[in-house]
């Protein structure tokens, strides 16, 4: 059975209240197993992110925000899921 992979490239925008021009960017195979944790992680190594201090979060095309879900910074109506167990295919 063949394996599909996913190409995902990742740009950044900003960093230490700068906006950066031209922008690094790196790009991504991921297998369709891998999680939204997985990619933040990788993320993370490639772009040289030592520290791990950072919250992590991303936001699919329909709004709904994948992150370490807080009760207590949830804003109403948003909807929320836990990234570390959504799949990237749920993206595509």
């Amino acid at each position: 059975m063949a394996r599909t992979w996913l190409s995902i490239r990742v740009d950044l925008i900003a960093g230490q209240g700068e906006h950066l021009w031209p922008r690094p960017g790196r790009i991504f195979a991921a297998a369709r197993s891998h999680t939204f944790s997985d990619l933040a992680e990788a993320i993370d190594d490639a772009f040289a992110r030592w520290d791990r201090s950072h919250l992590q979060e991303f936001t699919l095309a329909d709004g709904t925000r994948l992150c370490d879900p807080d009760p207590d910074w949830q804003i109403e109506g948003e909807i929320e899921e836990d990234y570390r167990r959504i799949r990237l295919p749920r993206a595509a």
